[in-house]
């Protein structure tokens, strides 16, 4: 990992990812929990950045899954392997 934002911004990829409103609904309502709790408001690539950077952490199980819904099981089965 770099320490500093110009090296943070040279290993940047964009990528483009399509969200449901919902979807936008949580990431906004996150950051204005963090912000209105004493944090600071976080931005949504921020709070994608360490979903994803979590979910790299977790053994996720991902043989022979055919869907995001069954996806999504292997997921939140994975967060209850490592309580």
């Amino acid at each position: 990992m770099t320490n500093t934002k110009r090296d943070f911004m040279k290993e940047k990829c964009w990528v483009c990812v399509g969200l449901s409103k919902k979807q936008i609904c949580f990431l906004d309502d996150l950051s204005k929990k963090a912000k209105f709790s004493g944090g600071r408001k976080l931005r949504r690539t921020a709070i994608v950045r360490a979903l994803l950077t979590t979910a790299k952490r977790l053994d996720i199980d991902v043989a022979r899954v055919r869907s995001e819904d069954e996806l999504k099981e292997r997921i939140v089965a994975s967060f209850g392997q490592h309580r």
